[in-house]
C-alpha cells in the first residue's frame, strides 16, 4: 500500500503543468534528506524586560558604621528654683579672731608636748605607748613614796589602760629588771572596789588567778608582776617605780 501511494503522487506531479509543488502544500510524505551543516550563531537578541519583584530576603547582620557628628545643642532648660539664703558669714575681724584662737591653742599643744618630752628625757629609762610615755629612774619604794616621786615629777604613778600598755609596762619591767612595779590602783576606800588615783573605776585589769585577795586584810595596793599578771599587795611593800607622763 505504501509503494502504491508513492507511485500516484509522481504520477500527479508529473501532470501538473510544470508546476512544483512544495513539500508543504503536498499531501505527500516525502523522505528526509541529508542533514546540512549547522548556520552561524544569531545575533543577540534585546534585553528582555525586567520581572516580576522576587520575596523578601532574610534580615541581614547588623553593620558596623562610623559614629555620625553630634547633633545640635537642644534648646536650654526651664530655670531652676531659687535657693534658700545662706547663713551670713564671718566678719573680717570674727575670722582674725578664729585664726588667732587656733594659733593659740596649737601654740599650747606643741608646748605641752614639748614640755612632756623635756620631762621625759630627764629620766634614764623610758618607752613610749601611744600618746603617753613610761619612765623610770630605777627607784625602789613603797607606794606612798611612788607617789610622792612621780608627782613630783608632774607625772603619776604608771596604770596601764589597754594589753598593748600592759605589755610595754613588761618590757620595761625586762630593762630595770624587775619582778614587781607599783600600779596606780587601790581599794583602800572600800575593800574590793578598785578605782584608780582619780577615784575611777578600772576600764582595764589582768588579775592574777584568785586575786585580788586581800591577804590578812592588809593589801589595799596594786602591783604588776614581770609575767604582766596583777596582784593586791600591802602598801608598804617596796618595789620598782614607774610614772606615766
Amino acid at each position: 500500500m505504501a509503494l502504491l501511494k508513492h507511485q500516484l503522487c509522481a504520477v500527479l506531479l508529473m501532470m501538473e503543468s510544470g508546476l512544483i509543488l512544495s513539500a508543504s502544500e503536498s499531501s505527500c510524505p516525502s523522505y528526509a534528506g541529508v542533514p546540512g551543516i549547522p548556520g552561524n550563531n544569531g545575533s543577540p537578541g534585546r534585553d528582555g524586560r525586567d520581572g516580576f519583584p522576587g520575596p523578601k530576603g532574610e534580615k541581614g547582620d547588623l553593620g558596623i558604621g562610623a559614629q555620625g557628628p553630634p547633633g545640635k545643642i537642644g534648646p536650654p532648660g526651664a530655670p531652676g528654683h531659687k535657693g534658700d539664703r545662706g547663713s551670713p558669714g564671718l566678719s573680717g575681724t570674727d575670722v582674725q579672731n578664729a585664726l588667732v584662737t587656733q594659733l593659740r591653742s596649737d601654740v599650747k599643744h606643741l608646748t605641752d608636748r614639748l614640755t612632756v618630752i623635756d620631762k621625759v628625757l630627764g629620766f634614764r629609762m623610758f618607752k613610749k605607748v601611744g600618746q603617753k610615755y613610761y619612765v623610770s629612774d630605777g627607784l625602789v619604794g613603797n607606794f606612798e613614796t611612788a607617789q610622792k616621786f612621780c608627782s613630783d615629777a608632774g607625772a603619776k604613778i604608771v596604770l596601764p589602760r589597754s594589753e598593748d600598755e600592759n605589755k610595754v609596762l613588761i618590757s620595761l619591767q625586762e630593762a630595770l629588771e624587775s619582778t614587781y612595779v607599783h600600779v596606780g590602783a587601790t581599794d583602800a576606800k572600800k575593800e574590793g572596789h578598785f578605782v584608780d588615783l582619780s577615784d575611777q573605776p578600772l576600764t582595764f585589769t589582768n588579775w592574777k588567778e584568785k586575786e585580788p585577795n586581800d591577804y590578812n586584810g592588809a593589801e589595799d595596793c596594786t602591783a604588776v608582776y614581770k609575767t604582766g599578771v596583777w596582784n593586791d599587795i600591802n602598801c608598804n611593800s617596796k618595789w620598782h617605780v614607774v610614772c606615766e607622763l
